[in-house]
């Protein structure tokens, strides 16, 4: 499923030169298990994208990504254990923003999901514009 324009004009407008990008090793590795395994890569990548424009909640996300409640709440849970989203609340309303982790890494991320892009065959299958 194709992603919005979103990542590209929130999440990756700041990065100055993709060509020489400098890939920090070990956020290499942990980008790549999360954001380019088979089951939810392309959810978890949404939701990164969704929280950066505006954090939001488990609920708000499912209805912006058109997604399960169930299917959100598994990515996030994801997406948390691995230290990539920060929740504010407790409970049900619980908020989400993306972690520092995200933000200092963004040119690894980037690097991370164009090589996964390249062995693509398929235009629908791309993350970013």
């Amino acid at each position: 499923m194709p992603l919005d324009s979103l990542c590209k004009n929130k999440i990756f407008k700041d990065l100055p030169n993709y060509e020489s990008i400098k890939v920090d090793k070990h956020m290499n590795d942990l980008f790549s298990s999360v954001f380019t395994g088979m089951g939810g890569r392309y959810t978890r990548l949404r939701i990164i994208c969704a929280i950066t424009e505006d954090p939001m909640n488990t609920l708000e996300l499912s209805k912006k990504l058109n997604l399960d409640y169930k299917t959100i709440q598994h990515s996030i849970n994801v997406l948390e254990k691995n230290n990539l989203v920060v929740r504010e609340g407790t409970g049900y309303g619980d908020i989400f923003f993306p972690s520092d982790l995200i933000s200092s890494h963004l040119p690894t991320l980037y690097s991370v999901i164009r090589k996964v892009e390249s062995k693509l065959d398929k235009p629908e299958k791309k993350y970013i514009d």
